[in-house]
């Protein structure tokens, strides 16, 4: 117990070294913003409860969004904040403990990127390194993903698809092979149609005595129905689909993979050299770190949220991620901000930590 209390003191000792704001929002929070943003897959995992409002609460599932709003709430300082937390988080799960310890950082509205990224980095491998843990580094680019997608050839109706399922490898190779083989549309997509379908399906609604306002409007289902139509009748070609298939079928080695992207956007003239070389920088970076075991690169990885915009990692040991974080430059935007900012950090799971010291 000394030692695991001397090493708790030791990362305490981490986090106020960063100079850093030491963070302990509410044990109970607003639920809404956790289904917003972050998706019914996680919205699964939290801890339900009612309060007398009728609001739904949860016990804190995670330490950036209430940061994040707070952040906000407090004016969302343009010369951006730095805050840290060493804390309690509560998340379901099939069996075993619902309460872990979380230690981390977040960078807020910060404009060095890369010098934020990297400052992300090392606090993380420094707290790794009180656990005697040399990760495997697992590397990941929203970035250099969405810098792809604007140089090839996609209709703008299925860019919104695509990005949804990025991170998901799953459901993006079943929606690359449903776009390999197109499918005529049954509908005519004229204007009348769409109000005629509108009518026909509020008089069904209302035969039936269901609600026009309880669940989905007729006017949500006939706006899905078009829409489907319209992904029908737009054809994807043959040589995007094989650029995103080639793009990300790329892993391994993040030095080699780096040089299968350039030798892709060299066949294919895709200029997607900026992104390549900031990711490049990085790897550089964390190449010369002693404390890291293997730097690999996977294409198609990516956290599920789609706030995140840049660079993204975990750190892995013994098969199990102890830390992860990125650049998510869309979070503060969606909270509410009225323009993007920047916005890095990560998260350490202690009891992984811990585990792995056993």
């Amino acid at each position: 117990m000394n030692e695991v209390n001397d090493r708790v003191a030791r990362l305490s000792e981490l986090i106020s070294a960063q100079g850093a704001v030491l963070s302990n929002p509410a044990m109970l929070l607003p639920a809404n913003p956790f289904f917003d943003l972050a998706g019914e897959e996680f919205g699964r995992r939290l801890l339900l409860t009612n309060g007398a409002n009728d609001e739904d609460y949860c016990l804190r599932p995670d330490f950036t969004l209430p940061i994040a709003m707070d952040f906000l709430r407090d004016g969302g300082d343009e010369q951006g904040r730095a805050f840290s937390y060493l804390g309690s988080i509560f998340r379901q799960r099939a069996q075993g403990p619902v309460e872990f310890t979380q230690a981390g950082i977040e960078f807020l509205g910060q404009k060095n990127r890369d010098e934020t990224l990297e400052n992300t980095l090392n606090f993380a491998l420094k707290a790794l390194e009180i656990y005697d843990i040399k990760p495997d580094i697992l590397l990941g680019s929203v970035e250099v993903f969405e810098s792809l997608l604007k140089v090839i050839d996609i209709p703008q109706v299925w860019l919104p698809r695509i990005r949804h399922r990025f991170g998901q490898p799953k459901a993006m190779n079943r929606l690359l092979d449903r776009l390999g083989k197109p499918q005529a549309p049954i509908a005519d997509l004229k204007a009348q149609n769409r109000e005629a379908l509108i009518t026909k399906i509020t008089d069904q609604m209302m035969a039936d005595g269901l609600s026009l306002t309880g669940s989905r409007s007729p006017e949500e289902i006939a706006n899905r129905y078009f829409e489907k139509q319209q992904l029908a009748a737009t054809p994807v070609s043959a040589k995007t689909l094989e650029i995103l298939r080639a793009y990300l079928a790329i892993k391994g080695d993040a030095s080699d993979s780096l040089h299968e992207i350039e030798a892709l956007a060299k066949e294919y003239n895709l200029d997607i050299f900026a992104p390549l070389k900031r990711l490049t920088k990085h790897i550089e970076f964390l190449k010369a770190q002693n404390q890291v075991s293997s730097i690999k690169f996977d294409a198609s990885f990516s956290p599920r949220l789609d706030y995140y915009t840049g660079i993204v990692f975990q750190m892995i040991f013994n098969s199990k991620t102890i830390a992860s974080g990125g650049e998510y430059n869309r979070l503060l935007e969606r909270l509410g901000a009225k323009k993007q900012m920047n916005a890095t950090g990560c998260a350490i799971w202690i009891d992984r930590a811990e585990e792995a010291k056993k």
